[in-house]
């Protein structure tokens, strides 16, 4: 960045995000945006109480007297923070609209009063913002609906960059890199990356495994990211699938960009992304990507990967098994991917949000 911001100088508040780190076994990988519910359950641990009483009370007191121009809200669920009455120009990156989702799903009469209290909060705080920005064109549109269209002109989209390492070849072979994740040398592996809940989709990666393999393709999946709840694990067992599931959970970024390299296509049918950043991620790695249109996906696949519409899972099965057989294609697709994924870099994100702050100095 250098020549770009030398009259930025930027602070970021690490010590004071270590508040709301959740010593229970937050941090483990990647988690949805927004408050987590809070349980009012007995079994309230020592360690949630505090992340709770952190996040709301003591986060925003300390942004509070931090000495800056101006504060950048990195997560639009730390919106709140706004409230605290900041008297600076203030920027919010917004990743998705489920604190606005959220408010819709039914929850106990006392929990969901005290979680739709703390996300109507949020939300007012966020709507206090003098910028905001979001990573799709597509999610620019959806947030403009809710905040109001006189304020789309303060809404900047600059996407996400990637990693260069995902661009670099791993120092162990595929060979080496299938035998540590103890997969199959010849098999077909599925990845899917990220969590498990309900919007990704994990049911239609099962059964595109399941098809794939009827059609007497030795498919595995290959499941980086998440935590398999039990009626998911049952799910796999239901469709045989189970014996040639590899559900690692959780995982730093070196893991997974072994994992990329490993396998043969990233599945990612998610009902909704704002972005969907392990598209690009696999593009980087010279991994062909199969995803779902929804939300940002379509915007961020552009022509580099086969973008699936519907929720059926026979197109995903189709898809999957023409890449499995016509190495021409799959060699296109790969192609197309590591140069669209060259397009989106940190580094023209970061000149991008040098400028939003440059128009509120």
């Amino acid at each position: 960045m250098a020549g770009h911001t030398d009259d930025l100088e930027i602070i970021v508040a690490t010590k004071i995000a270590q508040l709301t780190v959740d010593d229970g076994g937050g941090g483990k990988g990647p988690q949805e945006s927004g408050p987590r519910p809070i349980s009012l359950e007995p079994g309230l641990s020592l360690s949630q109480a505090r992340r709770y009483l952190s996040r709301y009370c003591l986060y925003p007191w300390k942004v509070r007297r931090t000495s800056a121009n101006l504060l950048h809200v990195l997560d639009h669920s730390y919106g709140h923070i706004l409230l605290s009455k900041p008297h600076r120009p203030t920027v919010v990156t917004v990743h998705d609209l489920f604190p606005m989702m959220i408010l819709k799903l039914p929850a106990s009469p006392v929990q969901g009063r005290v979680r739709n209290w703390l996300l109507q909060r949020t939300l007012q705080g966020l709507r206090q913002a003098d910028a905001w920005i979001v990573a799709t064109e597509w999610l620019r549109a959806e947030f403009c609906d809710w905040l109001g269209r006189d304020a789309q002109q303060r809404v900047h989209v600059i996407p996400y960059g990637v990693d260069d390492e995902f661009f670099l070849e791993p120092e162990e072979d595929r060979f080496q890199v299938r035998e540590i994740l103890g997969l199959p040398q010849g098999a077909l592996v599925i990845l899917h990356v990220g969590s498990v809940a309900p919007r990704k989709n994990l049911s239609a990666v099962a059964a595109t495994v399941q098809g794939l393999r009827e059609r007497g393709i030795d498919a595995w999946l290959l499941q980086i990211g998440g935590e398999l709840s039990p009626e998911q694990r049952r799910d796999l067992t239901a469709r045989g699938i189970k014996e040639v599931t590899a559900a690692r959970g959780p995982a730093p970024e070196g893991s997974l960009r072994l994992a990329y390299r490993a396998s043969d296509v990233l599945l990612f049918p998610s009902h909704y992304e704002g972005f969907g950043l392990p598209v690009l991620e696999a593009m980087a790695s010279g991994l062909p990507v199969v995803t779902s249109g929804a939300g940002g996906l379509a915007e961020v696949a552009g022509d580099a990967a086969v973008v699936v519409s519907g929720r059926e899972a026979e197109p995903y099965v189709d898809s999957v098994a023409r890449l499995a057989q016509d190495t021409a294609w799959r060699d296109e697709l790969v192609e197309r991917g590591l140069e669209r994924a060259s397009r989106f870099r940190w580094l023209h994100a970061a000149k991008q949000t040098a400028e939003v702050y440059r128009t509120l100095a």
